[in-house]
């Protein structure tokens, strides 16, 4: 894992942070940031989402300048203790809300937004009705985890903290930096992070996209892999030990250069070697063999057992450094396993101090029994009250039925609702499906049979038309007696040959006053004017209403007695030869006419049939249980001594 040279590409402080712990597993890095965070401004809008914190259910932060900006301004702005749940995305995120004393939760299994939407105790934050979520991020974020939290019905507001630029490099320093360094591996904390990367390398993206390039999630991996990225490793994190886990399994790129750290991805393609024509010499004369050729064998010997060892020692040391290498990777991670751990153990902490004591315990479970034998007591009346068939209940209504119908009878002479309170009981006789019923049911049908056969007066018309009768009354007016000359008086005495002279008008004016009649024992009408108008139309008006009255009520002798008195104010004080007296006259005539009562059947047979059916039935029901109750007594009658 030591022939690693990385370039990272984090913001500087983050990037600086990285180095340190990579150089610590002696892995070379490069740092070029490719990200500016840049704090926004403190407007009041900022100011008035900091003001809303304490309504939230859950307030999700996503990144770490988030986190840090957010920390400043919650000390600046001497906003109140925030004592409702905060999420973020990473432990790194975690730590910073942390130190500021907030309640933080993360996900452990990854540093994603999915990851995030899995933990139980967001889900319990949202699952409050009416949720309020904040998430707290950069300009121009991912809308994922919003739409994952509208879909799971919260409500979600974002603050944007910060945005993110790209630094000012040379044109071509990207590329010159990968060359000069040896790099043979790119990192990236962000799919921003990576389209700065790709603007920076620009015309050499194709020769730039031939290193391996690690990413913190399957999101970014996709976008470098469809930008033409060829070998894309998901760290499935941005934390450290996520990217020194993938540097693990992933194996170091083959090295042609001297020192073996660059790739073959970095090296120039056109810097070929021409092969060495090796000089063939022929071999010495052999030579006699000398004495002290054996040790010289045995001198070589030892030197190339010496060089083997010391081979072998040069091996053990390398195996030793990756071991070493290895066993503080493992470290690491148990580090994290150990961080991750301790925040486990701090959220349960706090869960069970918020669980009840000892003895809340036992006074709900003394509750909880309480309520159970309540319960058991409210059954036990339940049944009791209950105890009744429904046919018993049933036959109680059909009686009922029949005594609302003999009142509505006798009270009101109402047939036709009498008639249905009757069917109503007839149908319930004939659930039964009880023989005892028959005698019952005979006195049930009998009495429909009336009720239908007998015609219901129309009271209702009849007062209508007696009120029409009534508005008619204000327009009746006398009939005047009218004074004719035919020849029968003075005034034809004072008529001479030529017409009309002095006499005859003077005796015109006169006539005006004064008027004799000849004929008085003719019957001739006095006129009714003034007060005595207003008193008779008074006295027909009320004989009218009394009508009205009697004929709801089906009073016949008012009734009759009523339109009587009206025919005779009529004849009385009006004229016979007046049309509208005449007309009423003939009205008042046909309306004494029509029937108000009527001859009701009596229901006194029918309701005494009904309950001796169901006093019978009531006889039979203690009958049936006597026999098991004796048993009972003379078991009880043996046992006493």
């Amino acid at each position: 894992m030591t022939g690693w040279r990385l370039l990272l590409t984090r913001p500087a402080d983050d990037c600086a942070a990285l180095a340190e712990q990579l150089a610590g597993q002696g892995i070379f890095s490069s740092c070029l940031p490719l990200l500016d965070i840049v704090p926004l401004t403190v407007s009041d809008s900022i100011r008035q989402a900091i003001a809303r914190l304490p309504t939230c259910n859950a307030v999700i932060v996503v990144s770490k300048p988030a986190a840090r900006i957010a920390v400043d301004l919650l000390r600046s702005e001497g906003a109140a203790p925030l004592s409702m749940p905060w999420f973020s995305v990473g432990a790194a995120t975690a730590e910073i809300l942390r130190d500021h004393g907030l309640d933080v939760s993360f996900p452990s299994d990854g540093d994603d937004s999915e990851a995030l939407l899995q933990l139980p105790r967001l889900r319990e934050a949202l699952s409050q009705p009416g949720a309020q979520v904040m998430i707290l991020r950069g300009e121009g974020g991912r809308e994922l985890l919003a739409e994952r939290l509208r879909a799971l019905g919260a409500s979600v507001e974002y603050l944007e903290l910060y945005r993110r630029d790209l630094p000012a490099y040379p044109p071509s320093e990207l590329p010159r930096r990968i060359e000069a360094e040896r790099l043979d591996g790119l990192v990236v904390s962000s799919g921003q992070g990576f389209e700065h990367l790709r603007q920076m390398a620009g015309d050499a993206w194709p020769k730039i996209a031939q290193l391996p390039l690690f990413v913190p999630s399957p999101r970014v991996a996709e976008l470098a892999r469809a930008a033409g990225a060829q070998t894309v490793v998901d760290c499935r994190g941005a934390s450290a030990a996520a990217l020194l886990t993938a540097l693990r399994e992933f194996p170091v790129p083959f090295s042609n250069a001297k020192d073996g750290y660059v790739s073959e991805t970095a090296l120039p393609k056109d810097d070929a070697q021409p092969a060495l024509d090796a000089q063939i010499e022929t071999p010495p004369p052999a030579r006699e063999p000398r004495r002290g050729n054996g040790l010289a064998i045995v001198a070589l010997l030892l030197g190339a057992a010496g060089v083997a060892i010391g081979g072998w020692g040069v091996w053990q040391v390398r195996h030793l450094q990756n071991n070493t290498q290895q066993q503080s990777s493992q470290v690491q991670a148990l580090n994290d396993q150990a961080q991750s751990l301790k925040l486990n153990e701090q959220r349960l902490t706090e869960r069970l101090a918020q669980l009840p004591g000892a003895d809340e315990l036992a006074e709900r479970q003394r509750l909880v029994t309480q309520l159970q034998g309540d319960q058991q007591r409210l059954n036990q009346r339940l049944e009791t009250v209950l105890g009744a068939s429904r046919k018993d209940w049933r036959l109680a209504e059909a009686e009922h039925l029949l005594r609302l119908a003999s009142l509505r009878l006798s009270a009101l002479q109402d047939i036709s609702s009498a008639q249905a309170l009757v069917q109503g009981a007839d149908e319930i006789l004939r659930e039964q499906n009880d023989p005892g019923s028959f005698a019952a049911r005979e006195q049930v049908a009998k009495t429909l049979v009336a009720l239908r056969s007998t015609e219901q007066p129309d009271r209702t018309g009849l007062f209508l038309r007696l009120g029409a009768l009534r508005d008619q009354v204000i327009d009746l007016t006398e009939l005047a007696p009218e004074y004719k000359d035919r020849g029968e008086s003075l005034l034809g005495l004072t008529a001479d040959g030529d017409g009309a002279s002095r006499w005859a008008q003077w005796w015109d004016k006169v006539s005006r006053y004064i008027r004799i009649d000849f004929n008085a024992d003719k019957n001739v009408k006095p006129l009714l004017a003034g007060q005595s108008l207003s008193q008779v139309r008074l006295a027909l008006s009320l004989a009218l209403e009394q009508a009205q009255w009697a004929a709801l009520n089906g009073q016949a002798p008012v009734y009759t007695q009523a339109l009587t008195e009206a025919r005779d104010v009529l004849k009385g004080n009006f004229n016979p030869d007046n049309p509208q007296s005449k007309i009423m006259l003939e009205q008042v005539a046909e309306l004494s006419k029509e029937p108000v009562t009527v001859k009701i059947p009596d229901l006194a047979g029918t309701l005494s049939a009904v309950q001796a059916y169901l006093e019978r039935r009531n006889l039979n029901a203690e009958e049936s249980v006597k026999p098991f109750a004796k048993p009972a007594a003379n078991a009880a009658q043996e046992t006493t001594p």
